[in-house]
């Protein structure tokens, strides 16, 4: 039988003190406190704000959620499917595990970056177990979670009291397919789960639990999910958030592990508005950005010093970051927009040494005086015109073998305080601009033979120290987008992304 309750603990301070995790910034003069409803392992959300009717309407808005078990707080994802009523956000949660705590933020996306609540932390019940049978097994409705692009995890609650011998299973297969694959699971009375991986990108997947006993096989109703779509075909294609920023890369709203912030100049205004400091994704699967937005232009540029200003990003979830400045793994923190092309003021600088703008570089070859990566930053700052240059810069985590035969393999890296950060297999630069460098023109405005863009790609590999930019590491944008599953460009629909000449970037 159900039982409804709502579970709700201020004490948050509290739960992320004993995780050794800094307090999070948060919008508390916006937010109320959010408020779970729990039903089993179904949760409904809400959280009241103080914005004015009709706000919220075209903004961001929904929650990030993460499991607390051994008194750790686990990766936080944001809730598919938030709606705004009036002035106040909600959401259901489905398919959590029973009995385990979660804390809980909501989060609205302003032009001025992500602003999120205080947080609570709400426990699961008992997950509903189907009246048993003595006839037959006996299923609950199946679920699935975490969909990513490649990867989803199956529930569903299972009762039977027979001991006899007998086999429980998954089994799944595309819709469009005729055969199913199936993975084992534990036998007895529970909820079954599965991760699966290795899933096609933009596939809808029917699934059931199974259990074949007596000769017979017994099923639950079948369900179904839908993997993210891959390369610049899917959901993360068209235009981004802001239309007026070519660099910006359109938000992946169906992949739950990225978190995003817009970082505006404290002090450097354009047009009468406050300029744009650069964009960045961070992962919290991974604790290291994804990839970083950002215009070059001599406007960004000035006396002011290097401010080695370490901290949190106070935009993106405070425990998904670095906790500190120290390095490990044989890597140093490596810019992903360098310090030195934001030097205009002491406040513009300091948001460059946001953790989330930092990556693990290793230190011997690759994030040192001519090593690969930093060999590679002075190419492109030679290229930087009187026109503004767009740059994407971003990291990619599977195993990658460059065009000087450089290779490297994932793995995790004690980091900034973690001992759970992925070493980064390659880093690239995609890099805009006009041709003649000096239109007074906006790319927005060029025509695709008024423009020039391509993908400067490296292996994260010591091995490249010395090694001097060719034309091996480009590649076409397109083709970037094929590897990555990121859309690049996209606010400049004349951009030639298929194409490059390595003549025009003096290779």
């Amino acid at each position: 039988m159900k039982k409804i309750f709502a579970f709700l603990l201020l004490g948050l301070t509290v739960a992320f003190a004993s995780c050794g995790d800094e307090k999070t910034e948060t919008g508390t003069d916006w937010f109320l406190t959010p408020v779970a409803e729990v039903n089993g392992t179904t949760v409904g959300l809400s959280c009241q704000t103080r914005f004015g009717e009709g706000v919220l309407e075209n903004t961001s808005v929904g929650f990030s959620y993460a499991a607390v078990v051994d008194n750790k707080i686990g990766a936080f994802a944001d809730v598919a499917g938030s709606a705004v009523d009036g002035t106040g956000i909600a959401a259901t949660l489905t398919g959590l595990q029973p009995e385990t705590s979660y804390v809980v933020f909501a989060y609205a996306g302003l032009s001025t970056g992500r602003v999120q609540s205080a947080g609570a932390v709400f426990k699961t019940g008992q997950d509903d177990m189907p009246d048993p049978d003595p006839e037959r097994p006996a299923f609950g409705t199946p679920a699935a979670s975490g969909v990513t692009k490649t990867e989803a995890t199956l529930s569903c609650t299972f009762n039977f009291e027979d001991t006899a011998d007998y086999d429980v299973y998954f089994r799944y297969k595309p819709a469009s397919s005729g055969s199913y694959d199936r993975v084992n699971v534990s036998t007895g009375t529970g909820t079954k789960t599965a991760a699966l991986t290795g899933m096609t990108p933009g596939t809808t997947y029917e699934f059931a639990l199974c259990a074949d006993w007596g000769g017979q096989t017994y099923t639950s109703a079948a369900a179904t999910f839908t993997t993210s779509s891959d390369g610049g075909g899917g959901g993360n294609t068209g235009s981004a958030k802001y239309s007026g920023w070519p660099e910006l890369v359109p938000e992946d709203k169906s992949n739950s592990d990225y978190h995003y912030a817009y970082h505006l100049c404290p002090d450097l205004s354009v047009g009468g508005h406050k300029a744009r400091n650069y964009t960045v994704c961070f992962s919290a699967k991974h604790h290291c950005p994804v990839w970083v937005a950002a215009p070059r232009h001599a406007c960004y540029e000035g006396d002011a010093n290097r401010t080695d200003a370490y901290g949190k990003d106070p935009i993106i979830l405070s425990s998904i970051q670095y906790n500190s400045k120290s390095t490990g793994g044989g890597c140093n923190k490596g810019h992903m927009l360098g310090s030195a092309e934001r030097t205009r003021s002491t406040a513009i600088n300091k948001q460059v040494f946001y953790y989330t703008n930092i990556a693990p570089q290793y230190s011997s070859g690759y994030n040192t005086g001519g090593g690969g990566w930093n060999t590679l930053e002075d190419w492109i700052d030679g290229k930087v015109c009187r026109d503004t240059t767009y740059l994407v810069i971003g990291t990619y985590f599977e195993s990658y073998t460059d065009g000087y035969g450089m290779s490297a393999s994932p793995k995790k890296i004690s980091f900034g305080g973690r001992n759970d950060v992925s070493c980064p297999t390659m880093f690239y630069i995609a890099a805009l601009r006009t041709k003649r460098g000096d239109t007074g023109k906006s790319v927005l405005n060029c025509s695709a033979d008024e423009l020039m863009c391509v993908a400067f790609v490296r292996a994260h590999n010591n091995g490249l120290k010395g090694q001097k930019v060719t034309s091996r590491e480009l590649m076409s944008i397109s083709d970037l987008e094929k590897l990555t599953g990121h859309a690049f460009f996209t606010n400049v629909p004349n951009a030639p992304k298929s194409s490059y000449n390595p003549s025009d970037w003096g290779l």
